[in-house]
């Protein structure tokens, strides 16, 4: 299956299947789910940027943007790292419905 970068997918398990790309728009709740699995599949969020979805079309916004963990960093920091990734997109949904997820691994 190829990523479909005009497609807002809402689950995680599409974003492991298809190996996460920055290309892969997300819904909040499969952002979120992305944050708090990442760690057990040996990555770290290394940047959040949430948008607005047009269906289709990501309208990308400067103003959220969210940098995380360096992945050299040790595991408890690592998913601390992704913690506040989560975090952060709660904290931006009311405004923003639509994140990209960049990760990296550990």
């Amino acid at each position: 299956m190829n990523i479909d970068s005009l497609r807002r997918y809402e689950s995680a398990d599409d974003f492991f299947a298809l190996n996460g790309s920055v290309v892969m728009k997300m819904t909040v709740a499969a952002a979120i789910s992305v944050c708090e699995q990442a760690i057990s599949h040996g990555l770290v969020v290394s940047r959040v940027e949430g948008g607005i979805w047009h269906n289709p079309g990501f309208e990308a916004r400067l103003d959220c943007i969210w940098d995380g963990a360096d992945s050299s960093v040790d595991k408890v920091s690592v998913e601390k790292s992704n913690r506040f990734a989560a975090i952060f997109i709660k904290s931006e949904s009311f405004q923003h419905d639509t994140f990209i997820i960049a990760v990296s691994k550990v």
